[in-house]
């Protein structure tokens, strides 16, 4: 018998899982607010403790060719990872691993069936280096048409429908493939409902990511930029938020990018100053050093058993930490279509 597939599936036999059937939670009201997850839909507020940008499952060969270290491709590995987040209290994690970036769809399904974490996937593209390398040639309105449909229909033999649809940039630059696939984004998320995240290359170009968001009919609420901890300066965070958007600070745990207490400060500053209801927080975890069943650190616990206590310190009450975890997370993910959009 495999041990380690005993250990990290607590005796499960294969196609067993822990999920209750779709049927048993009861018929999700999709003319309200919802989540979509690789199970399904569910209320906002079963998500709970909420990574909105991780990595789970992924190959991104643009990278892997040189560096093994981005290759997560264990599935039995991330399930006991995933297995430690529920562990402490963590509750769903998104997996912000695009098509070019090596998306695993049957990964997540087989992660999903197995964890007691609800687990979203993305559609979309990332930055050119891995779009480019992928052969993205495709028009906007070729782009569009598939991330609606991965919705409507689902990827996949396991038809997984998606339940955010990201783009990229690169640093300090918005190339034609980046721009192309934003604005494929763009429209698929008028489409469907979808909210929109973004990866900014070291913080740079959210300005223009969110200006040409505007320009194609994107409400700023309905968008996410991504890694702007990288990037902690006060008047460009503060430039930003004024204009309704959410902005992640997705880079905690990884001191090479600045301290945790340096980011805290910064999120405190922004609470006190009523921005508290537009901020996200998560790791972006997207090597296997980065992970403990691996050999590597911090992991996801670290969020919750260090940087709570880091925001405590900084200045934040238990209720602001609660709804940079809990609360913004249910919101910012949510499905809304056009209809049934409610005010933040």
């Amino acid at each position: 018998m495999n041990t380690r597939r005993s250990e990290s599936d607590f005796g499960l036999n294969e196609g067993e899982c822990y999920e209750p059937e779709i049927a048993d939670r009861g018929e999700v009201d999709t003319s309200k607010p919802y989540v979509m997850t690789v199970l399904g839909s569910v209320v906002p507020e079963e998500l709970g403790v909420c990574l909105p940008h991780e990595h789970l499952l992924c190959d991104p060969r643009a990278v892997t060719a040189m560096n093994e270290d981005y290759r997560l491709d264990d599935r039995h590995a991330m399930l006991a990872e995933l297995e430690a987040w529920v562990q402490v209290g963590g509750g769903a994690v998104v997996d912000a691993s695009t098509p070019d970036y090596g998306r695993d769809v049957s990964g997540l399904h087989w992660l999903a069936l197995r964890s007691p974490a609800h687990i979203i996937m993305v559609a979309g593209r990332h930055k050119a280096l891995h779009s480019e390398w992928y052969g993205e040639t495709s028009s906007y309105q070729v782009l569009c048409e598939e991330y609606v449909r991965e919705f409507r229909t689902g990827s996949g033999s396991d038809f997984v429908r998606p339940g955010v649809i990201k783009f990229g940039t690169s640093l300090n630059a918005i190339h034609p493939t980046e721009e192309r696939a934003a604005i494929a984004a763009a429209h698929a998320a008028q489409l469907t409902g979808l909210p929109i995240t973004t990866h900014t290359e070291a913080g740079t170009m959210a300005v223009e990511q969110l200006d040409l968001m505007e320009r194609e009919g994107v409400p700023a609420d309905r968008v996410i930029l991504g890694h702007l901890d990288r990037m902690l300066d006060h008047g460009y965070l503060r430039e930003l938020l004024s204009r309704g958007v959410w902005i992640s600070f997705d880079h905690i745990g990884k001191a090479h990018y600045g301290s945790d207490y340096a980011k805290a400060e910064m999120l405190a500053r922004l609470v006190a100053e009523g921005f508290g209801r537009q901020l996200l927080i998560s790791m972006d975890l997207a090597r296997k050093s980065l992970f403990p069943v691996f050999g590597g650190s911090p992991g996801w616990s670290h969020i919750l058993q260090r940087f709570t206590l880091t925001l405590l310190d900084a200045g934040l009450q238990g209720t602001d930490v609660r709804q940079l975890m809990v609360t913004n997370p249910s919101r910012a993910l949510s499905v809304v279509l056009p209809t049934s959009r409610v005010d933040g």
